[in-house]
């Protein structure tokens, strides 16, 4: 039988790159010329300025499709083109910041981070996506409903989510929820500080993280022994970046429109991901100013805070964006309100389609997933993970599937 010719597009995602797509296909040699040629990336440069005449010519000298307007300059381009761009302006100051820009978000874009450094922590981020298990000491938990409050049941719990798969304890003592108010630093510190104390005097194995936003706090417990301070203000105490600084610790900024515990009418927006990118590099080099480390770095879209369900599911579409800023990033839906006004269901019931969105968000390029469900997020993360080229030559497989004949 004559064998027909037949041409497959060799796809790739954010799970994998087009490096391991062609080296299953091509000699070691060839394969940095041909990523370069084959990688194409769309890129909006928001507010290019004076630069963005000449560099609009390069690009398209160069093979680039470029579209500019007086709010943005877009373009369709190669690895290659656009070094062949960069190469052409590089004589004029300010087209050659803005190529570098570019090339800046698509070399970002493409090469995630493989680490996120929390004081004498390292945690590997390349094979899979890691959990955060979300660990509230709080009374009024919208979810937990103080089921945690207190020291003795946060260890457990604590104990409970390493167990089953958990990499890191995000522990928060201040609920965010609009209906509940804000309360003294002196309060969240007495509920978080004791927890943290009890943890690494078990020396409990993970990370832990403390979900706070009041430099006060973080001081407290970064002392008590914390690694990691998830702000979810957007860095809005100007003290926070160098207290986590001092520690050489890690730091999450999340964006946010409006204030912690109050709830707007309504939260407009021209374009939710330029909004957000924008914010997220402004505090990101504050938090770099106070001397946060590169590596220790880790940003958060901020799902739901300053958002409606609409712009939620947009976000959720567009979370790819977010890799061009060039550091971790963390995803946070786990039965968040917007799941619950999707489907008209309490907190309780949301576990599937939270799955669904933490899904949704490693594809995208999340490292990191915060949630209340820690084993089956678990098992998410690593199947997912587990399809990659590289986890796959690592993988030792069981004899057969537990429960059937071949097992045994």
């Amino acid at each position: 039988m004559k064998i027909q010719p037949n041409a497959r597009v060799l796809a790739r995602d954010a799970a994998t790159t087009a490096t391991e797509r062609l080296r299953a296909y091509l000699p070691a040699n060839a394969v940095e010329g041909a990523r370069n040629a084959a990688e194409t990336r769309i890129i909006a440069i928001d507010a290019p300025g004076s630069g963005a005449s000449a560099l609009t010519e390069a690009l398209r000298a160069a093979g680039a499709v470029v579209h500019r307007d007086e709010a943005r300059l877009v373009l369709v381009a190669t690895r290659a083109t656009l070094d062949a761009a960069c190469a052409a302006v590089a004589a004029d100051p300010s087209s050659a910041a803005l190529a570098t820009e570019a090339l800046r978000a698509f070399v970002a874009d493409g090469t995630p981070s493989s680490t996120l450094r929390m004081r004498d922590r390292h945690l590997e981020l390349g094979g899979r996506a890691r959990v955060m298990g979300i660990l509230n000491v709080t009374p009024d938990s919208f979810y937990d409903k103080g089921s945690y409050n207190g020291v003795d049941r946060a260890r457990s719990r604590a104990h409970e989510m390493v167990a089953l798969g958990a990499d890191v304890i995000d522990i928060g003592g201040q609920s965010y929820a609009h209906w509940n108010p804000k309360i003294a630093a002196d309060e969240e510190r007495d509920r978080v500080v004791p927890v943290v104390e009890a943890l690494v005097g078990d020396n409990i194995g993970v990370a832990l993280s403390i979900d706070t936003f009041k430099a006060s706090v973080a001081e407290a417990a970064l002392a008590a022994g914390a690694h990691l301070i998830n702000d979810c203000s957007g860095l809005s105490d100007p003290a926070l970046a160098g207290v986590v600084a001092r520690y050489d610790a890690g730091l999450v900024v999340m964006h946010i429109k409006g204030e912690l515990n109050v709830r707007s009418v309504a939260y407009p927006y021209d374009d939710v991901m330029a909004e957000i990118s924008a914010f997220l590099r402004e505090r990101l080099d504050a938090a770099r100013a106070g001397g946060v480390a590169e590596d220790s770095l880790v940003i958060d879209p901020g799902l739901e805070f300053g958002k409606e369900p609409a712009t939620d599911l947009e976000i959720l579409e567009r979370f790819g964006d977010l890799r061009s800023l060039g550091v971790p990033i963390l995803f946070a839906a786990s039965r968040k309100s917007f799941i619950g006004r999707v489907f008209d269901r309490s907190a309780k019931e949301l576990l599937v389609p939270s799955l669904a969105t933490a899904a949704i968000g490693i594809f995208a390029g999340a490292r990191l997933v915060r949630v209340h469900d820690v084993e089956e997020t678990t098992q998410l993360a690593r199947m997912i993970g587990a399809v990659r080229p590289e986890s796959r030559a690592r993988l030792a497989f069981a004899a057969g599937m537990p429960g059937t004949p071949a097992a045994t």
